[in-house]
């Protein structure tokens, strides 16, 4: 156990962790708000755009096992800062080049030391609060739609007082003064003490067949979370049936969603949903199925159901979470937790890609909305072989 004298303060630690992870997170999606600026600027197709989210999210998924094995083993306060530094270091020259080859290669390498950033801090979140792990991490969880959504927000604001490009460094700048910051509020943690295992048994923990069918079923309201954040401002600005602050309103408010519904959800799941808390999924999944349909349908009504599939999307995220730490031993505490964010990051990494292709193709969104029904559909019945708790 990590102790030097002082109490530990696990709110401030909190509000520290959770604006970290807001950076780390607009920046992710950055591309994304300017793609219609971008698109045309570097001559390049809707899924190239998409490649932009897509591969980013692969270099996470790629790395995020091998990070849940150095969390296991090792103090995970210096491995976030050590990686937070490398994406700074990082998008500095993806804000210099001007063609889509090099900024492809540098958004796969920034990648790479995310999968250090995010799921240990949801690890430390988790021992922090032991007692309400669900609420805790819920909470945090508002971090990435807050980040998204600032990201949507003001990436258009930024790419037209100093260019499209500017938008890609503009959220990891701050991480600078935050930084300092976190390693004093994690100082007095009271974290777990390394364990000590070998990799066999490491690899051996991933035959658990209950982790791969909750992983999987993250999968699913992940991809429906990164398209509808990913596509939204696109789809609304080609139809052309908004104005432009109720482009950026809605765009902005699909992520932002999560704010409210990943704490909402893990808060049910320990309280109205305790004794089958695989409601709280099946409820999501069902509403997005409708919404999915609804939208080519009644295009006058995206915006608004574009904000209510953002919500439906995160409502489940928490319950993922508190499931893996559930049916993994303890000592395999952060590998669970990297294990649900590598499955989840398969559906985002897909669904930003696939959908842009099918656009391409057939000349329309419907053709997108139509793969996330099926998506709500598989989401559902992957969730039916997963053990009541």
């Amino acid at each position: 156990m990590v102790h030097s004298g002082t109490a530990f303060r696990p709110r401030i630690f909190l509000v520290v962790t959770w604006a970290l992870n807001v950076c780390i997170n607009a920046f992710y999606i950055s591309p994304a708000a300017v793609f219609p600026q971008l698109i045309p600027d570097l001559g390049i197709s809707k899924a190239q755009a998409g490649g932009l989210i897509s591969f980013y999210l692969l270099a996470i998924l790629l790395s995020q096992i091998p990070a849940g094995y150095v969390i296991d083993r090792m103090d995970p306060r210096k491995i976030i800062a050590l990686a937070a530094l490398a994406v700074v270091g990082l998008s500095i020259p993806m804000a210099l080049v001007d063609s889509y080859g090099p900024l492809l290669v540098l958004r796969i390498l920034a990648g790479l030391p995310v999968a250090f950033v995010f799921v240990p801090s949801a690890f430390l979140v988790s021992r922090a609060f032991e007692r309400t792990p669900g609420r805790a991490v819920g909470a945090f969880l508002s971090a990435p739609p807050a980040g998204v959504a600032l990201g949507n927000l003001l990436s258009p604001l930024v790419a037209d007082a100093f260019g499209w490009s500017a938008v890609l460094v503009a959220f990891t700048l701050p991480l600078l003064p935050i930084l300092p910051a976190f390693l004093r509020a994690s100082r007095d943690l009271p974290a777990r003490d390394p364990a000590s295992f070998p990799l066999r048994e490491f690899f051996q923990a991933f035959r658990n067949r209950e982790l791969w069918k909750i992983g999987l079923v993250f999968a699913c309201s992940y991809a429906a979370y990164i398209f509808f954040s990913s596509w939204s401002p696109t789809y609304l600005k080609e139809t052309g049936s908004v104005g432009v602050a109720i482009l950026a309103l809605a765009s902005a408010s699909v992520p932002a969603a999560g704010i409210l519904s990943r704490p909402l959800g893990g808060y049910l799941a320990e309280t109205r949903f305790a004794k089958d808390k695989r409601s709280v999924p099946f409820i999501a999944f069902g509403i997005l199925l409708v919404v999915s349909v609804a939208v080519p349908l009644a295009p006058a009504f995206a915006p608004a159901l574009f904000v209510a599939a953002g919500f439906l999307a995160q409502f489940p995220f928490s319950v993922y979470y508190l499931f893996s730490s559930q049916v993994m031993p303890r000592r395999f505490g952060g590998t669970a937790f990297a294990f649900m964010n590598t499955t989840s990051l398969i559906g985002g990494s897909v669904s930003p890609a696939l959908a842009g292709f099918l656009v391409d193709v057939t000349g329309t969104f419907a053709s997108a909305f139509a793969m996330m029904a099926v998506n709500a559909l598989l989401g559902l019945a992957l969730l039916a072989f997963v053990r009541e708790r």
